[in-house]
């Protein structure tokens, strides 16, 4: 596999793709990992608000550690964030089981509304839409 040059999605520094982000980026990432965990070691009922004011790590970037799994939330009872669409506190994945479920709900009625289209166009019966090129 050839090595890619990209711009670091962190600094936006230009670098020979080895990681995702650049050496110095990278570097800095494990130094702030190394200060999450010290400070959840000495203090494991932190809220993430407290982490970010002791550690002066940012609040996204102790989420990436708890969304890649190097930070295990369910370890710290207090450790929860919002979820990315109505922002209720979680403390596992991007979106609460509320979210989740209903986009599983409008995802198997969009699934249910398409299928009868394809079985008409199977058919070869005329639904009224165009279902080939003229």
């Amino acid at each position: 596999m050839a090595a890619q040059l990209m711009n670091c999605r962190k600094c936006g520094k230009l670098f020979l793709r080895v990681k995702q982000i650049c050496e110095d980026c990278y570097n800095k990432q494990e130094e702030d990992f190394k200060k999450v965990t010290d400070y959840l070691r000495e203090f494991p009922g932190s809220t993430i608000h407290e982490l970010v004011e002791e550690t002066k790590v940012s609040a996204t970037q102790i989420r990436e550690f708890i969304l890649a799994e190097r930070i295990l939330s369910s370890n710290f009872s207090n450790l929860s964030y919002s979820c990315e669409s109505c922002g209720s506190k979680i403390q596992s994945g991007k979106l609460c089981s509320n979210c989740l479920q209903t986009i599983n709900k409008l995802a198997k009625q969009v699934t249910q509304e398409v299928t009868p289209h394809r079985e008409v166009e199977k058919s070869g019966k005329s639904s009224g839409y165009i279902t080939r090129n003229l």
